[in-house]
């Protein structure tokens, strides 16, 4: 099982993961655009970036640029993803942390190959829950 911070950002991830890149030595190992999704993207969003994920030592930082016209706080706009091998353990954990919270994107198969849901626990913290389908 891996956690990592799962940055959000209005326009500048690509950017903010070169800056980070820099900084921790490490390397991007993915960069998807919204360019590549089947949900409606308004033009000028395209290129922005849907998933990035940066590594470094035993580390991992993941993040996206938020969708237009979703409220963006700066500085403040974070989940905390946690991905793990196998789908029973992702059902078990997602269950768990969704007693007394907000299912906010029900677990599901996703067109880029994961089992992915989210939730605001109870707590007011959000969680985002992937497993590798492939």
């Amino acid at each position: 099982m891996m956690l990592a911070p799962y940055l959000i950002f209005e326009g500048t991830c690509e950017e903010a993961f070169e800056f980070y890149k820099n900084c921790f030595e490490g390397e991007i190992i993915t960069l998807t655009r919204y360019n590549g999704s089947p949900e409606p993207v308004p033009e000028d969003y395209k290129e922005k970036v849907m998933h990035a994920e940066l590594v470094f030592e035993n580390n991992s930082i993941q993040g996206c640029d938020q969708m237009p016209g979703k409220l963006f706080v700066k500085g403040t706009d974070f989940s905390l993803s946690i991905s793990v091998m196998e789908v029973f353990v992702l059902d078990k954990i997602f269950s768990r942390l969704a007693e007394g919270g907000t299912v906010t994107m029900p677990l599901q198969d996703t067109f880029w190959g994961a089992r992915f849901g989210t939730i605001t626990d109870r707590f007011g913290i959000r969680w985002m829950f992937s497993c590798d389908l492939n």
